[in-house]
């Protein structure tokens, strides 16, 4: 039985006015390398930060830090290193400042949080090995035969996973009526509108239409591709091809849809899905096969909590 010691860490900062002593308390040791509180306090505000679903308490965040001493100690023995990882760290740190309005707003969630730019880096480099290390070890030393017979026989159990739904290819043309015009604006739009659509019955031509009045109205004109159960799917579903709908009033003005094409559910081929179940499948083996190793991890290799903060995490070896 390793015997639970806390211990502590005193770091002295001297300055002009006398001297302060700032305790950081080791809360855990993986294999000799502490983990410390102001580690965990880290994790917990990264988390914050990343907005994760996972960690969301100071058991699972201390969980968390174990597994990836495991991760980092393993790579160091096999000599998994990222490469340029300074290049690699700046991208990251700069994917999560695109969240902020600025680099102001950015630093002020880090203080918020007591993080330290530096401490930001060591974690995003540690979770780049960690990432390093599943893909090296697990993910890419899968059988790929395997796989494949295994993505082949998923798609045979479960082919009705793999139906493009029913869909209609329309014209739609829409009529903007500003909604801060003055009545009497709206009023003239609304007959310009009219006779708009009495052209179209007469079997002009959307682009003819369009020609004509572009000066008096706003229009849109496009084509959609839209799922046949959409409000509009439903109503074009019930046109002929090159039929067109009535004038459809919309949240800022008209809208008259044109069908062109129906195209019925369809079955995908396996060589159109292959490597969407391929991918996945892949990756739930990977991410077993690692949970498993962390698991035998925990049982073979000596680390301990301490402290009763920790209860529910805490085994010793």
């Amino acid at each position: 039985m390793v015997r639970l010691v806390v211990f502590l860490l005193l770091l002295c900062i001297t300055s002009g006015a006398g001297a302060q002593t700032l305790i950081d308390t080791v809360i855990a040791v993986v294999s000799g390398d502490a983990v410390t509180r102001s580690e965990l306090e880290s994790e917990l505000g990264i988390a914050a930060i990343m907005e994760s679903s996972i960690i969301t308490d100071d058991r699972v965040a201390l969980g968390a830090i174990i597994n990836r001493k495991f991760v980092l100690q393993e790579s160091k023995r096999l000599g998994i290193v990222v490469a340029e990882p300074n290049v690699r760290v700046a991208e990251k740190i700069a994917e999560i400042r695109k969240k902020y309005d600025s680099d102001a707003a950015f630093q002020t969630v880090l203080q918020r949080h007591r993080l330290e730019d530096e401490a930001l880096k060591a974690w995003i480099y540690e979770q780049l090995v960690y990432d390093e290390f599943f893909r090296r070890i697990f993910f890419n030393a899968l059988n790929s035969a395997e796989i494949a017979t295994l993505a082949k026989s998923y798609y045979d159990a479960n082919s009705a996973e793999f139906i493009v739904p029913p869909t209609i290819i329309l014209n739609a043309l829409s009529i903007v009526i500003p909604k801060d015009a003055s009545e009497a604006e709206k009023q003239r739009a609304e007959g310009t509108v009219q006779q708009l659509y009495a052209r179209l019955q007469q079997g002009e031509t959307f682009e003819t239409v369009r020609e004509v009045y572009e000066a008096q109205l706003t229009i849109e004109l496009e084509v959609l591709t839209l799922a046949a159960d959409t409000p509009l799917g439903v109503i074009a579903a019930e046109l002929s091809d090159s039929d067109r709908s009535a004038l459809l009033r919309i949240s800022d003005g008209y809208q008259i849809v044109e069908r062109i094409q129906n195209n019925p559910a369809r079955q995908k081929t396996y060589e159109e899905v292959s490597e969407e179940i391929i991918d996945r499948i892949q990756q739930e083996k990977a991410e077993a096969e690692f949970t498993a190793w962390l698991v035998q991890q925990r049982q073979e290799v000596s680390w301990h909590i301490l402290g009763a903060a920790l209860d529910q995490e805490n085994t010793t070896k």
